[in-house]
């Protein structure tokens, strides 16, 4: 397998789809406890089309786009594309975990994916790419592009224990001070200012433990191997998220394997939210979503749906005028 190539993933589910909805309304009611079931995690934005226009046109250099889906397409979708892959479920993730509404679950199995790229950026279907970026922006010396940036972590609702968990199963495998010690100019260097006065002071707080990292909402590239040593050290813990249906408490977050890869020193560092912003899409910042498309006043973007986000018909037309007008030709990946 050539090293030098870089495939994308994009995970999508069509929350439309009547047999997909049947599916999931039995399993809710096998649930019968706390789960994450937000019907917002599910709707359409018809935003789809314009994510393969942003990556035809700013990533042509693309080697494959793995579609990962439970089993539906959309219809304009066109499967013959030379660079498009078409992963179910069921070809990458094992039988006795199946069918699976647990984005956990999905996203700790893409190593497993037959082909997949020694190195791979993952999408969620709200990241978009809205300007031109190069393979050095995701990849640098055969390393993913990242901010080793520390923060404390509040361990608060579903989202945040999962992310808690993660934090202490690093904090199980690793030792903060000797993990800096060892890439020193990678948790300080200028490629994030910030991020130095953060780190000095995060170096002395918790002793050896990483007190936490601080996330982003974009774009992020992985190593297969990263995955298998992950797997190999925590298995217990990723089993047990497994076999959860739905997002629910106990379950470890796929921020565990980025955080890996920070803690191991296998990344090379780069400020990546210089260049994108995650964007909940309200009342608030609904004209500032259609400028900075408009005006690809970054490279990408992530347009984060949520319970407050109404009235849905009115940004959703908002979001679609502003990518056409940066996008409005049909890509080789559409009929």
């Amino acid at each position: 397998m050539n090293n030098d190539k870089i495939d994308f993933i994009i995970t999508w589910v069509d929350g439309n789809d009547p047999v997909w909805q049947k599916e999931r309304s039995y399993y809710v009611a096998l649930e019968g406890k706390e789960i994450d079931n937000s019907a917002c995690r599910y709707r359409d934005w018809g935003t789809l089309r314009y994510w393969f226009r942003g990556v035809e046109k700013f990533a042509p250099w693309v080697n494959n786009i793995y579609f990962v889906t439970w089993g539906h397409l959309p219809e304009w979708l066109d499967v013959n594309h030379s660079k498009l892959q078409i992963v179910k479920h069921s070809d990458f993730i094992p039988a006795e975990y199946l069918p699976t509404f647990n984005s956990n679950v999905i996203e700790f199995y893409f190593h497993k994916i037959k082909g997949l790229s020694d190195k791979f950026v993952y999408f969620n279907d709200d990241f978009f790419l809205i300007d031109k970026v190069k393979p050095e922006f995701f990849f640098r010396k055969g390393l993913p592009c990242d901010v080793g940036a520390m923060r404390s972590i509040i361990n608060r609702g579903m989202f945040g224990t999962a992310i808690y968990l993660a934090n202490m199963l690093i904090n199980d495998h690793f030792n903060k001070r000797e993990s800096i010690k060892k890439d020193f100019f990678k948790w300080y260097n200028f490629n994030s200012v910030s991020s130095i006065f953060r780190n000095i002071i995060y170096y002395f707080v918790a002793g050896k433990w990483f007190a936490g990292f601080i996330d982003h909402h974009l774009p992020q590239g992985y190593l297969k191997k990263t995955y298998e040593e992950v797997w190999k050290e925590c298995e217990k813990d990723l089993l047990r998220t497994s076999n959860h249906k739905f997002r629910q408490y106990g379950d470890v977050s796929i921020w565990l394997i980025r955080y890996w890869q920070l803690a191991s020193g296998n990344f090379c560092p780069y400020n990546v939210s210089k260049d994108g912003k995650l964007y909940i899409i309200d009342e608030h910042n609904i004209s500032s979503i259609s400028n900075c498309i408009r005006q690809q006043s970054l490279k990408m973007v992530c347009l984060n749906d949520n319970e407050k986000t109404e009235p849905f018909d009115k940004y959703k037309q908002v979001i679609c005028d502003a990518f056409e007008a940066i996008l409005p030709e049909k890509s080789l990946f559409e009929k």
